[in-house]
């Protein structure tokens, strides 16, 4: 059963079915929990090899009639947000970067059905007792400490490279955004492809001094890395990586930066090195 599903089940034995009354055509609490996930996925950062972190203060702005029907079941309802945020965590192996804090406020200019998600980092994550329930609208989560990320190596000059269409384009730190959009880093030009579809990131760890990743970020059709459909993947040198009908292959070399071909377009010396 998925998480939403189990959700609803605990609030239709809750409210006895009061919801399907009062938000008609209004915000459901479904939503919300969906709303979440998404801050958390497309705000996630990561922290080390098996973790990646995420915002722990979320504030949820409806307008006055969302506002005032959810907030009959405020401390229940905030319960259930700040669980099935946390089972969302455990699943994508996210770290929240302090307790969980998820307020509901109001907001006039907002019509009826219309909402909005905002995160925040606050504090740091530490191991501690959860407060008492003390009747307020907030619900409060403590995860455990983080593991520590290796320091980064020392490492000779390191190029990362893309090719695709016969061209190479430079990684240059902290990474690159592939997409159909223009606001991508690196544009393509594949109607499978959507506008900000996936995230090629750079850390400088490993043994070869930096460490690549390639992170998708919710599109339509998918990202697929040596031919096997992926959210996240390291990548090495060589590696493949498909969007739409496009293929991209690493490329991971040390030394100066290789002259472009003929029809790159890009200059030599582009690439910058990775110290």
């Amino acid at each position: 059963m998925s998480g939403l599903s189990r959700f609803e089940r605990r609030l239709e034995g809750l409210v006895s079915g009061v919801f399907a009354r009062a938000f008609k055509g209004a915000v459901e609490p479904v939503e919300l929990v969906a709303a979440l996930k998404r801050e958390v996925d497309n705000t996630a950062r990561i922290l080390s090899r098996d973790r990646r972190l995420v915002p722990n203060s979320f504030m949820i702005e409806l307008g006055t009639d969302d506002f005032q029907r959810l907030s009959e079941y405020g401390r229940t309802l905030q319960h259930e947000l700040a669980n099935e945020l946390r089972e969302h965590a455990d699943i994508q192996r996210y770290t929240f970067s302090g307790p969980i804090d998820i307020v509901l406020t109001e907001r006039e200019n907002l019509p009826v059905g219309r909402f909005r998600v905002r995160s925040a980092t606050v504090g740091s994550p530490v191991r501690q007792r959860p407060p008492a329930n003390d009747g307020q609208t907030q619900m409060q989560s403590v995860p455990p400490p983080p593991p520590q990320a290796p320091p980064p190596r020392p490492a000779g000059p390191i190029q990362v490279l893309l090719e695709m269409n016969g061209r190479t384009r430079p990684v240059n730190p902290p990474g690159v955004v592939l997409g159909r959009g223009t606001d991508a880093d690196i544009q393509v030009n594949d109607p499978g492809v959507s506008r900000r579809h996936a995230e090629i990131r750079l850390m400088p760890e490993g043994p070869e001094g930096v460490r690549v990743v390639v992170v998708d970020l919710g599109s339509t059709n998918g990202t697929l890395v040596n031919g096997r459909r992926t959210s996240e993947s390291e990548l090495i040198d060589g590696s493949t990586i498909k969007i739409g009908t496009t293929e991209l292959t690493l490329r991971i070399t040390s030394g100066p930066a290789p002259g472009p071909r003929p029809d790159s377009g890009v200059p030599p010396g582009v690439p910058p090195s990775w110290r």
